[in-house]
């Protein structure tokens, strides 16, 4: 059993957008069998602990954030599931969680 994840998404666009990355996140999460906890937060808030497993982010915040030892996902339409289930399923393959 891999253990739960904890998955930050963070928008600079205020809390609206974030919820919905976040609820998107559940849903896409849940269709995969992850178990995860997803917490919402602008970008000015942004606190990456040593207990983050991924960063899920606009591709605005790409230079800001590149240098962060975490791993990320970085979002050109931050309201696209596809896009999102996408990016979500690659970088989970990489980090040993899907087959």
């Amino acid at each position: 059993m891999k253990k739960r994840l904890k998955i930050i998404a963070a928008c600079g666009m205020g809390m609206g957008t974030v919820f919905i990355i976040k609820t998107n996140l559940e849903m896409v999460l849940r269709e995969l069998g992850i178990p995860a906890d997803v917490e919402a937060t602008n970008i000015s808030s942004l606190s990456i602990g040593s207990d983050v497993d991924l960063l899920v982010v606009s591709k605005d915040f790409e230079k800001l954030l590149k240098e962060k030892p975490v791993p990320k996902i970085f979002l050109t339409n931050l309201l696209d599931r596809n896009e999102l289930k996408q990016k979500l399923v690659e970088k989970l393959k990489e980090m040993g969680y899907l087959n």
